[in-house]
Order: C-alpha cells, then structure tokens, then sequence
C-alpha cells in the first residue's frame, strides 16, 4: 500500500518526512505532497496527488490539518473508487471548517490564511459521503496559537483546532490522542493509529497496546 500524505497551513513537505519515514519503517510505500498553503492552486495540487497515486497498489491519504480538507475537496472533485483510494486519515483537521479562522477575519488579519479561507478553512456544513473510509485523529494538548486569540476558550482543543471541528457526519473512526496541533505529525503513536486504522477500519484503544505519545 502507498500512503500520500499532505501538510497543513504555513508549512512545508519537508515538515511530514518523520511520519513519512514511520510510516515507511511500518510496511509502507510513502510520499509527501507539498504546496502552497496560501495560494492554493487547485489544479496544481490535485495534479499532484493525481500523478502520486499508485494505480498498481491501494493508495491511503494523510492530511493534517488543512491538508485534510485538501483531501476532501480533492476527492470531491476527482470521485476516485475505493479500489484505487481505500481510506484517509486526518490529523487534527477542522474538516468543516475552523473557527479560529473566523477570529483572525474578525482581527482583520484574513490577509494572513491567503485563500486558505475560501478553500475550506471557514466554518461550513459538511458531511463525509465518499466511499473512502476516514479516520479522524484529534489532539487533546490545548497548547498553541487558539488561547492567544480566543482567551479563555471551554472548547476542547489542541491548541489550534477544537475537538467537535474535527468531526463530520459519515466519518467512519474519531479518536483522542494526547498530542498538540503541531506534535501530531512527530508522535510514533499516531503513525502507529494510523497504521492500525488502515488495516482495522477502527483505531486502537490504549488497552489495545497503541498509544500515542
């Protein structure tokens, strides 16, 4: 199987070579789509994924954060069948939409997310209706940029993305681990999450030997 993975907001491919190569170190085939997050050109990342697929295995795609709400506008638009795309994972992804998104428009600061807004970021409505299987992993660490801009915020979070955002009617799989927006990408846990969802359809409890760090 290969696994496709892209980043999320502000960052760069470079940022996923670890869970990359734990991915690879698992029995996996990897590769890291970069873009930029701030001028999305639609075309050039869904041509792209398009041309990182392996039509001769399964392929599963990885997205953190915004790369998650990539993926689905990428297979809403592409339509692949589950032959060729099995299951997408997603890491601490607002997949409706973020609602720190929304303070930083109404901070005037909207210049700074780019087009990243329009392509998904904003709060939506949403449900998961494609034949992929997704599995959602949400951090629980409230350490990050969301408690400088929302104050004192009772919504559960890893610190960017609140818990409930990443939600969607449809998803097959949601689960907690103990990471940060940011650490998300680097724990051995969540490659290991990851690898169990793909082969289970469900991930791992803390009983069932995985967990992420």
């Amino acid at each position: 199987m290969k696994v496709i993975i892209l980043h999320g907001l502000y960052m760069h491919g470079i940022a996923m070579l670890p869970l990359s190569q734990r991915l690879e170190k698992l029995g996996y085939k990897s590769q890291v789509v970069s873009y930029n997050t701030v001028a999305i050109d639609e075309n050039k990342v869904f041509s792209a994924i398009d041309k990182a697929l392996d039509h001769k295995q399964i392929n599963i795609l990885v997205g953190h954060s915004l790369g998650g709400v990539v993926i689905k506008r990428y297979l809403a638009s592409r339509k692949p069948d589950a032959n060729l795309i099995s299951h997408v994972i997603a890491l601490g992804s607002p997949i409706n939409g973020a609602s720190i998104v929304g303070k930083i428009q109404q901070m005037g600061l909207g210049m700074l997310l780019g087009n990243s807004a329009k392509f998904g970021l904003q709060k939506h409505e949403d449900k998961w209706d494609f034949p992929q299987k997704l599995g959602s992993l949400a951090g629980t660490i409230p350490i990050g940029v969301r408690s400088l801009l929302m104050g004192r915020d009772a919504a559960h979070s890893d610190g960017t993305v609140t818990v409930e955002e990443t939600k969607i009617s449809g998803m097959t799989a949601h689960h907690l681990v103990r990471n940060t927006h940011t650490s998300l990408i680097y724990s051995s846990g969540v490659a290991e999450q990851i690898d169990y969802f793909i082969r289970h359809d469900k991930f791992a409890q803390e009983k069932a030997r995985i967990k992420a760090e």
